[in-house]
């Protein structure tokens, strides 16, 4: 599988599982599966890479994936970005490249997964150490139109990165943790 297309994405805060679920379930959704996925992304010790707004990341869960996402300047109501995927093999020796040509920093991400596809648009509910949210990605009309199908508040949509959300959240909780991983006695909601 290969991609390289600009994301276009918003997240919203789940406060109501089941409700979400009888939706996409009402609406005739696609379920794709759910996995665990964990996210190892990779920087130089000075964040050189963050800092020009690239983010190169490998991961496990629905398969082995290398991905380079990079910033663009969003004009619209979404959160966008160039994407470019593609399947890995072998995680741990392209982390061991990685590593070799510079690229020290890690930074780690967990969450838990469910993937559906509705309305053109492709929806994964996550759940992650800070919260439950809901992601909708696909072409700008596509995805307003499924977030109200979905009756999700677009008052309260989020066009940012799950790290961004991270930073408010370590903020308001006056957590030091530089990764996003679980406590080992989480209990996961699905």
């Amino acid at each position: 599988m290969k991609k390289d297309h600009i994301e276009k994405e918003i997240k919203v805060k789940v406060n109501d599982l089941s409700k979400v679920h009888k939706l996409l379930k009402k609406h005739g959704a696609e379920f794709k599966g759910k996995s665990f996925q964990r996210t190892v992304r990779f920087d130089t010790p000075n964040l050189d890479y963050e800092k020009r707004g690239i983010f190169l990341r490998v991961r496990s869960g629905h398969g082995n994936t290398v991905t380079m996402k990079k910033k663009v300047k969003s004009v619209g109501d979404v959160f966008e970005r160039i994407e470019i995927e593609t399947e890995v093999k072998d995680i741990e020796k392209l982390r061991k490249i990685f590593n070799e040509l510079g690229l020290t920093k890690e930074f780690i991400m967990e969450k838990n997964r469910a993937n559906w596809l509705l309305n053109n648009t492709a929806i994964s509910i996550d759940e992650l150490p800070f919260g439950l949210f809901i992601e909708i990605e696909g072409e700008e009309p596509h995805i307003s139109d499924t977030a109200k199908l979905l009756d999700l508040n677009l008052d309260g949509k989020i066009t940012v990165t799950y790290w961004d959300i991270f930073e408010d959240y370590k903020k308001a909780k006056g957590i030091v943790a530089e990764s996003i991983i679980f406590p080992s006695d989480h209990k996961f909601l699905f």
